[in-house]
């Protein structure tokens, strides 16, 4: 995955945090479609946590799996740095619910719907 930032200075800026390439690739284009600066996609969770070194996304989209880790870490930083964010995961809701770093977040269920996940990113971003 790239962590270039998506060249369009205009509309809010997404951290997408992803590691299947197709669907990391999908969410970049139907994010700028819908306006959004799309900041990654990245793959794991050292490349997002080295992004938000540098950057700060006004939101994130997540995977809750990234290889064999999960992407609590770099939720957790959102949390302290406080990013909203929303979960495009396979994972149920009820497991992700019991995590304390992930309770409450917006999860939507993959595979995802484009235009819910644009409506609920729009949503969470204060």
């Amino acid at each position: 995955m790239s962590d270039a930032v998506d060249a369009r200075a205009e509309g809010e800026t997404v951290l997408v945090v992803e590691d299947e390439f197709f669907i990391a690739d999908e969410l970049r284009r139907n994010l700028t479609a819908a306006g959004l600066r799309v900041l990654g996609p990245v793959s794991s969770n050292k490349d997002a946590l080295d992004l938000l070194e540098e950057e700060r996304p006004d939101v994130a989209v997540l995977d809750v799996h990234l290889g064999g880790a999960r992407a609590t870490s770099v939720a957790a930083k959102l949390r302290q740095l406080n990013i909203p964010f929303v979960l495009a995961t396979a994972s149920p809701a009820h497991e992700l619910a019991s995590d304390p770093v992930l309770a409450g977040a917006v999860i939507l269920e993959k595979p995802t719907n484009f235009g819910r996940l644009i409506e609920a990113v729009r949503r969470v971003i204060k």
